[in-house]
C-alpha cells in the first residue's frame, strides 16, 4: 500500500513539472507557442502594448495570461476568439481599439475562465459574446467600460440553446456607457434573445457593480429562463433598470438599487421572484409590473424587500392585460418621494407588509398595514432595524415557495437576509423587509466600485496612449471629424500640416479631439498626419483628403458606382460600372500603407466581384482604376473598406 502511494505521488510530481511555460511578445510567437502547447501549459505575454493582434485559442486546457496582470495591453484591431475547452484567459487590457462590427472576445468553447480583463473605449460590435455551444463559462473580476460607438448592440451577450449553459458573471464592473436610455440596445448584459425566451439558461450574475449605464433602458436584459441575479449593486443609473423580459422564472435577490431611475421592471413572463432587495433614493418607479399584451405577466412574487425614500411601485393596473397572481409579502415600503403605489389591479395578494407614507391606492383589507418600520440609518448611511424596530418577528406565512433550478445553488428557502445573516427558522419570528436586526453587521452593498473588476485598475500598471483610428479620410472641409484619445497620461498633439488643426494641443486622460480642416484652395488630393505623444508613447493618425469625390470618373457620369457590402465578410460587389469599361486594376492598402492585394479584373455586365476571403479583419483603402477597351484610363474609385 505504501509503495502504491509513493508511486502515485511521484507520478503526480512528474506531471506537474512536465507542464511548459511559453513566453511570447507577438502574434506570430503566440501562434507558434500554441502549436507546441498541450493541456496544462501556460502561454505568457510579456508586458507591453500590442497592436492588431488577433488570438485564436484552439488548444484545450491552456492558460493564456499576462506576465503581470494589467501590464499587457492590446489595441488597434486586436481581438480574441476562444474555440477550445478548459481555457483560462487572464490579466489583459483591451483599450482604445477599433474593429468595426466585430466582437472583442468570442467564446465557443466550454469551461472557459475569463478573469481580470479590462475592456474600455473600444469601437466594436460587442465587448464579449458567449455562443450557444459554450457551457460553464466564468467571467470574473473584469471591467467593461465606455464603448465608443453607440450602435444598437449590447456589451456582454450570453446566447442560449436547448441545454442550460450554467455560465457565471461574478465580481465584474460595468461603467460609463453613454446614451439616453430608452431602447438604444446598449445593455451591459443581455442573457438570451427574444427568440430564446423559452430556453433555460441558468446563468448566475452575482457581486457585480453597475454605474452610469445610460446606453439603454435595460441594465440587464433577461431574455431566457431560470437566471439568478444576486448581491449586485445598481448605483447612479439615471435612465436604466434591471429588466425581466421574455424568459420566465427570473430570480432577483440580495441586490442594492441606489440613486437612479429605478430598480426592477418586469415586462414579460411568469413565475418571477423578487426578494431580499434594498431600494433607496430611486427617482422613478422602484418596481414596475408592465401591462403588455405580448406576454402578460402572471405569478409574480415580491417578498421581504426594503423600499425607502423612493418613487412608487407600479402594479400594472391600466390596460387590457393586467398582471395576474401577484403576491406581495413581508415588504417594507416607507417614506416615498411621492406615493408608495400606483396602478394596482385590486387582485394582488397582500401578506404581512408594512407601509409608511402616502399610499397612492385604496388600502387592501388585509396584508398591508400602516406602521412605521422604525428603521435607523447606520454608520454606512443605509437603513436597518434596531433591537426595538416594529418589523422584527412580524413576518407572515402563506406565500408560494421559491423554486430551486436543477444544477444551481442559491437561497431559495429565504434562510438568509440581504446581508446573508441567518433568519430565524420560524417565519413568525422573521423580520419584515430585507434585513434582520444585527448589532455586528451593517446593511451596505456587497458589490462596490472598489471590490469589483480588476484590482490593477487602481494602480495604473502600464502607461498608454491610443486613438480610435489610425487613418481618416476626409472629403470636404465641412465634415465633422474627431478622434477619441484613450490615455492614462498627459499628452500633446502635433500636426504635420498647417491645414489640419485641432481644438486641443495637449490634454490628459480620455478626450475627444476635434479636427478642423482648412479650405482646399487647390482642389487637389492632399495628406497629412496628427501625432499624439504621451510619456514615451507615440500614436500617429494619417489624414487623407480627396476634395473632388470618392468616385473620380467622367464629369457627365450621373450615378455613383454602387459598392457593397461594406463592411464585408469576404465578398465585395461593385455595380453600376459605366458602360465601355473593359477591366479594372484593383489594389488594397492597409492602415500602414502596405499594398496587400493587387491585380487586374475583367468587367462583365457592368459588375465586378472581388474575393477577399483571405484578407484579415481590419480597415483598408480600396483603389480601383477603370480601363476602357482601348486601354485608356476612364477614372478611379477610392473607398474606405472594412473586412469583418
Amino acid at each position: 500500500m505504501r509503495l502504491t502511494w509513493l508511486f502515485s505521488l511521484l507520478s503526480l510530481h512528474a506531471l506537474v513539472f512536465a507542464q511548459s511555460r511559453y513566453e511570447v511578445s507577438s502574434g506570430i510567437e503566440f501562434n507558434t507557442a500554441q502549436q507546441q502547447a498541450s493541456a496544462g501549459d501556460t502561454i505568457v505575454w510579456k508586458s507591453g502594448i500590442y497592436y492588431d493582434v488577433r488570438m485564436d485559442v484552439n488548444t484545450d486546457g491552456v492558460t493564456v495570461t499576462a506576465e503581470t496582470y494589467g501590464t499587457v495591453l492590446f489595441t488597434g484591431v486586436s481581438r480574441l476568439v476562444i474555440n477550445a475547452n478548459d481555457v483560462t484567459f487572464s490579466g489583459f487590457q483591451y483599450i482604445g481599439g477599433y474593429i468595426g462590427n466585430l466582437d472583442i472576445i468570442r467564446v465557443y468553447g466550454s469551461d472557459v475562465v475569463i478573469t481580470h480583463v479590462n475592456i474600455q473605449n473600444y469601437t466594436c460590435f460587442k465587448y464579449l459574446r458567449v455562443y450557444e455551444a459554450s457551457r460553464r463559462t466564468t467571467i470574473s473580476y473584469c471591467n467593461f467600460e465606455n464603448r465608443l460607438n453607440l450602435d444598437d448592440q449590447n456589451i456582454l451577450s450570453i446566447l442560449v440553446d436547448n441545454e442550460p449553459g450554467y455560465h457565471k458573471i461574478q465580481h465584474c464592473s460595468f461603467k460609463n456607457f453613454e446614451g439616453i436610455g430608452l431602447d438604444e440596445g446598449i445593455e451591459p448584459i443581455r442573457i438570451g434573445l427574444s427568440s430564446q425566451g423559452n430556453l433555460d439558461s441558468r446563468t448566475l450574475v452575482e457581486y457585480c457593480y453597475f454605474t452610469r449605464c445610460n446606453g439603454d433602458g435595460e441594465i440587464i436584459s433577461h431574455k431566457a429562463r431560470q437566471n439568478v441575479y444576486r448581491y449586485n449593486t445598481f448605483e447612479n443609473n439615471p435612465v436604466a433598470e434591471l429588466v425581466l423580459r421574455h424568459g420566465d422564472e427570473g430570480i432577483v435577490y440580495g441586490n442594492f438599487f441606489l440613486n437612479g431611475m429605478g430598480g426592477i421592471r418586469i415586462r414579460e413572463g411568469s413565475h418571477h421572484f423578487i426578494y431580499n432587495n434594498y431600494f433607496e433614493d430611486l427617482d422613478k418607479r422602484v418596481i414596475y409590473l408592465m401591462n403588455d399584451s405580448k406576454d402578460p405577466l402572471s405569478d409574480i412574487h415580491i417578498y421581504h424587500n426594503t423600499i425607502i425614500g423612493s418613487e412608487e411601485v407600479r402594479l400594472g393596473g391600466p390596460g387590457s392585460n393586467p398582471p395576474a397572481n401577484v403576491t406581495i409579502a413581508n415588504n417594507v415600503f416607507a417614506n416615498p418621494i411621492g406615493r408608495l403605489f400606483q396602478d394596482d389591479t385590486g387582485n394582488e395578494t397582500w401578506i404581512g407588509n408594512y407601509s409608511f407614507g402616502t399610499l397612492g391606492i385604496t388600502s387592501p383589507s388585509i396584508g398591508l398595514s400602516n406602521v412605521d418600520p422604525q428603521l435607523n440609518m447606520n454608520i454606512e448611511g443605509f437603513f436597518q432595524p434596531d433591537s426595538n424596530s416594529s418589523v422584527l418577528a412580524s413576518a407572515s406565512a402563506g406565500y408560494p415557495a421559491i423554486p430551486l433550478f436543477p444544477g444551481m445553488d442559491y437561497d431559495h428557502e429565504l434562510a438568509l437576509d440581504v446581508m446573508q445573516a441567518l433568519r430565524p427558522d420560524s417565519i413568525a419570528k422573521q423580520a419584515i423587509g430585507a434585513s434582520e436586526f444585527s448589532s455586528a453587521v451593517s446593511v451596505q452593498p456587497h458589490a462596490t466600485e472598489m471590490n469589483t473588476g480588476p484590482s490593477y485598475l487602481f494602480n495604473s500598471p502600464i502607461n498608454y496612449v491610443t486613438a480610435n483610428t489610425s487613418q481618416l479620410y476626409i472629403d470636404g472641409e465641412g465634415e465633422n471629424n474627431s478622434v477619441v484619445i484613450s490615455s492614462n497620461v498627459s499628452w500633446t498633439v502635433i500636426s504635420s500640416s498647417n491645414w489640419i488643426s485641432t481644438n486641443l494641443s495637449s490634454g490628459s486622460g480620455d478626450t475627444e479631439l476635434r479636427l478642423t480642416i482648412d479650405p482646399n484652395e487647390t482642389n487637389m488630393n492632399r495628406s497629412g498626419s496628427l501625432t499624439i505623444i504621451g510619456d514615451t508613447l507615440t500614436v500617429t493618425i494619417q489624414i487623407f483628403q480627396d476634395p473632388k469625390s470618392t468616385v473620380n470618373v467622367l464629369e457627365e457620369l450621373e450615378d455613383d458606382i454602387n459598392l457593397f457590402p461594406n463592411p464585408t465578410d469576404g465578398q465585395l460587389n461593385l455595380q453600376n460600372i459605366p458602360s465601355g469599361i473593359y477591366r479594372a486594376n484593383v489594389e488594397l492598402v492597409d492602415l500602414n500603407g502596405r499594398s496587400l492585394v493587387s491585380g487586374q479584373h475583367r468587367i462583365e455586365d457592368q459588375e465586378l466581384t472581388l474575393d477577399l476571403e483571405k484578407l484579415c479583419a481590419g480597415v483598408y483603402l480600396l483603389k480601383v482604376e477603370f480601363i476602357r477597351e482601348n486601354g485608356a484610363i476612364y477614372g478611379e474609385l477610392r473607398r474606405k473598406l472594412m473586412r469583418n
